[in-house]
């Protein structure tokens, strides 16, 4: 009997390397595949459903002058208009919100912020007017306000608490705004505290 030739031991080894080969580029596949379905939702949140944006203009501010004239106690009237803009496809609501004049963090007027929708990517410029009778500042801020008073510019801060009927989380936004005499202050982007705004301004210029 002729005896046979011992088998190819290189040929099982290849075999085996070319079906681990597959089967990790398998697995790949379906890590992958899961990796995308994990995380859809995310970047729909981040890219698509995304936050919006305000801005803020004075249009007139009444009473600050009399710190000029004497360290006594002020009665504001601070005509505004914020600028909502919504960037996601669903309307956006605000049931309500409230919103604070500050000068060298000391309220100087506020007001609540009247219910608003902003249609689907639209925007809405909503009125807000804020007062307060009696304020009373320290000499040193009395002083520095008058110094601001005749160089024709005082600088003011607004702080803007919007709550979304869809949420109980209110979205908060701060505003520094310079008003320039008698004329309307220059539109100011606010700073928008809310979940979704530490990553969506590294969304495409055409999602926002």
């Amino acid at each position: 009997m002729k005896p046979q030739p011992p088998p190819i031991q290189g040929d099982g080894v290849a075999k085996k390397s070319r079906a681990a080969k597959a089967s990790r580029r398998e697995m790949l596949k379906v890590l992958y595949v899961l990796l995308a379905l994990a995380s859809t939702p995310f970047l729909y949140y981040i890219f698509f459903d995304l936050p919006p944006k305000f801005s803020l203009q004075i249009n007139s501010a009444e009473g600050l002058d009399a710190a000029a004239a004497a360290a006594q106690p002020l009665s504001t009237i601070v005509n505004m208009t914020l600028h909502a803009s919504n960037r996601r496809a669903p309307g956006r609501c605000y049931r309500h919100g409230e919103a604070a004049v500050c000068y060298a963090g000391f309220t100087v007027a506020a007001s609540r912020t009247r219910v608003f929708c902003v249609g689907a990517r639209d925007a809405l410029d909503v009125p807000v007017v804020a007062w307060a009778d009696g304020v009373t500042l320290p000499n040193e801020v009395h002083d520095r306000m008058a110094a601001e008073q005749r160089a024709g510019f005082v600088e003011l801060e607004v702080d803007v608490k919007l709550f979304d009927r869809e949420s109980e989380m209110p979205t908060w936004m701060w505003c520094k705004v310079t008003t320039q005499g008698e004329e309307p202050s220059d539109v100011t982007p606010c700073r928008v505290f809310a979940t979704q705004n530490w990553v969506s301004d590294i969304a495409p210029r055409w999602m926002q």
